[in-house]
């Protein structure tokens, strides 16, 4: 065929959760153009820009096509890589581990899984069982840098870590929207075409939107709502003070909670210390907005209520999502068309996550500590490796740049030094390719067949479900996540899917879907390759999400107790904090997706070819800086030079960086190594106080910090 005559192959996405609906056109085995597929019967032709440029990660001079291997001790800066053949990487690699988990025991080989691996179905559906082939506790994820938060109260109040009722944009008739930017991240564990048409058209029924955020975002607007402007990491308050306005104010029909709820006199004694005057003085919200929140989201007809990522890096996202849960209940929206609800999508899964014994904690080598959804804290990596009694040995990242991604970069360096093996499976070399001893090419989203497995089950407000081809054929000896993963368990002597001359990685997608009447089969043979499910149905957060034995949702779980200790303790050190200080904040942009997309010249443009720190104009008259200043940002856990840029959508008293910037050691990435930014997470904690120790959540925003110019540098310099 022709490059004039390509054929079009129906795909999806896979950067984040809507997986939008793209046309790719093929002409002579190569993909020549990604567009948005209009003929999508969810997506109806939307498509961000991030997911039309995929095209030149696809086409990336600078992918890896083959295995490689370190041959220069890791100790030496750089990295000297020769290409391997699979056979012979996969059976090195796999002594080296029968040796060290033979003389150190099984907790002395760790996996670290980054997020693109959740939009990978094959993988995906698989992770479980590739992951007790390695046979392992020391299991780590990006999720306790995103999600965890969630994930660890959904386990306490409906007793399933995958109930996560989520706002009924569809219908509803007040939306609160809090730590989200739904015009440039799409919002996360909700699934939903073009969010922002969605939140339009809440203003378009009469209806209104509040964002919550320390600054003006991007998705607020005249055609959207406004944004009340909060203090970093103080949203936990603001939802306990909107709750005590419901519980002791406004008023709740206690009988029809007590339904569906128990340990609801132990929630209102917790409340009770949070008054909207006292939560004001933290949040730097005034009582009376806060109150008119309050009374405006129970008089709505519906009303919903959702939290992302701004929320749940603080150091109460925990807390702050039981709030939020709390305050749907009581207001009478969970579980209503319109406000927050359960969506069961192509099959019920929740029972899968279903919460194993009341106490999750168990003594383990550094103390008491849990696993949320399998995972120990990420921001504990480095003290796992240096454990002296039981350390960390080997080390296998899969999709994931901890080196950028886990809190305390420097730290987290150091001690990779110290493992006697790393093997990275990804697409190109990054930062932590470069430390390590093996780099594995793994297949991009246009190069394998897939399922959006993960998003067609629990928090899809249109549910459907979609099968993609590989659109082509993968270049070079790239291989499938699943498969390589696979391939070195074999070599370990465990059984795997390899073992069947003819493996099916999607088995157990199919016996997922076997409960909607669907299997992989029939996707093929539908338009687009998509079925769209039924609607959700509002009713079922409670005959489904809650999976708790007696089938109440747990209003005051008894695994709280301490964090809210913490929170108050929490609120005082707040409460003293001198005027002035500085709370840094992670800013999404437009220009990557964490330690994404770097390596996309498209994506370099204006002030974002680089990090720098935006601050607010006041703020920087205050400091006697201008733009284009460089800067020193410090604080007790690190520093990172950076170029001031004025930014009078900040709150005062807020700056901001944006995350997985800091590609510089990168030496397989020259666009990213070009322009490499600085790792604000260098900024973050790390160790036994750098996280949530009821999700495992890191620490990521809110975090405070110093700023003084660098008097090396000339004021008023250019980017």
């Amino acid at each position: 065929m022709s490059v004039s005559d390509p054929a079009q192959v129906h795909t999806f996405c896979r950067i984040c959760e809507p997986g939008c609906g793209l046309l790719a056109e093929v002409a002579d085995g190569a993909v020549v153009r990604l567009q948005p597929d209009s003929d999508h019967p969810v997506h109806k032709g939307f498509a961000c820009h991030k997911g039309v440029h995929y095209l030149q990660v696809h086409d990336d001079p600078d992918r890896i096509d083959r295995p490689l291997k370190r041959m220069n001790p890791r100790s030496e800066e750089r990295g000297v890589f020769e290409p391997i053949e699979w056979d012979d990487a996969v059976r090195e690699i796999a002594e080296k581990l029968l040796q060290l988990r033979g003389d150190h025991g099984r907790n002395s080989v760790g996996i670290y899984q980054g997020n693109p691996s959740a939009f990978n179905g094959a993988y995906y559906a698989n992770a479980a069982s590739i992951a007790r082939g390695f046979d392992t506790r020391m299991r780590f994820s990006a999720g306790t840098q995103d999600t965890s938060a969630k994930y660890a109260a959904s386990e306490a109040i409906y007793g399933a870590s995958m109930a996560h009722p989520i706002p009924d944009l569809l219908h509803t008739d007040y939306f609160l929207c809090l730590g989200s930017n739904p015009a440039v991240s799409h919002m996360t564990l909700i699934h939903i075409s073009d969010p922002m048409a969605k939140i339009r058209n809440v203003k378009k029924r009469g209806g209104t939107t509040l964002f919550v955020n320390p600054r003006q975002i991007e998705s607020a607007g005249p055609e959207t709502g406004e944004v009340l402007l909060i203090k970093p990491d103080t949203d936990f308050y603001f939802l306990a003070g909107i709750v005590h306005e419901i519980a002791f104010g406004i008023g709740f029909d206690r009988e029809e909670v007590q339904r569906h709820a128990k340990g609801i006199d132990e929630l209102l004694d917790f409340v009770a210390h949070y008054p909207v005057e006292r939560v004001a003085e933290v949040t730097g919200i005034q009582a009376a907005r806060i109150r008119q929140v309050a009374a405006e989201f129970c008089a709505a007809p519906s009303a919903s209520v959702y939290m992302a990522t701004g929320v749940n890096q603080g150091r109460q996202g925990a807390l702050a999502y039981w709030m939020l849960n709390m305050v749907s209940l009581l207001s009478g929206n969970l579980g209503r068309r319109g406000g927050n609800i359960y969506s069961r999508g192509v099959a019920d899964v929740v029972q899968n996550s279903k919460r194993r014994r009341a106490d999750p904690f168990f003594t383990g080598p550094l103390g008491t500590m849990r696993t949320v959804s399998g995972d120990l804290p990420a921001a504990l990596l480095p003290d796992f490796i240096d454990n002296a009694d039981d350390p960390i040995r080997a080390l296998i990242v899969v999709s994931g740049n901890p080196l950028l991604s886990v809190g305390g970069g420097a730290r987290l360096r150091e001690a990779f030094g110290k493992l006697e093996l790393i093997v990275t499976i990804d697409l190109y070399r990054t930062v932590t390719g470069e430390m390590a001893d093996y780099v594995l090419p793994a297949t991009d989203w246009l190069e394998r067949e897939d399922i959006n497995f993960l998003n067609t089950m629990g928090v899809a407000i249109e549910p459907y479900v979609q099968y993609t081809p590989a659109v082509v054929v993968p270049a070079g000896e790239r291989r499938d996540d699943w498969w390589i993963l696979s391939r070195i368990l074999q070599e370990m002597g465990v059984a795997t899917l390899l073992d069947d001359p003819h493996p099916d990685p999607f088995a157990i997608v199919d016996a997922v879907m076997n409960d909607s009447g669907l299997s992989v089969d029939l996707l093929k043979k539908m338009p687009c390759q998509t079925a769209v499910l039924p609607e959700a149905v509002p009713s079922q957060v409670f005959s489904i999400a809650v999976q708790h034995d007696d089938g109440l949702i747990d209003c005051f779980p008894a695994v709280f107790e301490s964090a809210c200790r913490t929170a108050a303790d929490i609120y005082d050190e707040l409460v003293a904090e001198p005027l002035g200080q500085l709370k840094l904040i992670t800013r999404r942009t437009n220009f990557m997706v964490n330690s994404w997309l770097h390596n996309l010249p498209v994506l370099k443009q204006g002030v974002h070819q680089d990090n720098p720190l935006w601050i607010n104009p006041d703020d920087a008259r205050r400091l006697s800086l201008v733009d284009g200043d460089t800067v020193h940002v410090s604080n007790r856990y690190g520093k990172v030079d950076a170029v001031l840029v004025c930014d009078d959508t900040l709150r005062t008293g807020v700056v901001a960086m944006t995350h997985g910037w800091g590609q510089g050691a990168a030496r397989g990435l020259d666009v990213a190594r070009r322009h490499p930014g600085v790792n604000a997470n260098q900024l973050s904690p790390t160790g036994a106080g750098a996280f949530d120790p009821l999700s495992n959540q890191s620490h990521l925003t809110g975090i405070n910090v110093e700023v003084s110019r660098d008097t090396r540098t000339a004021a008023g310099g250019n980017l």
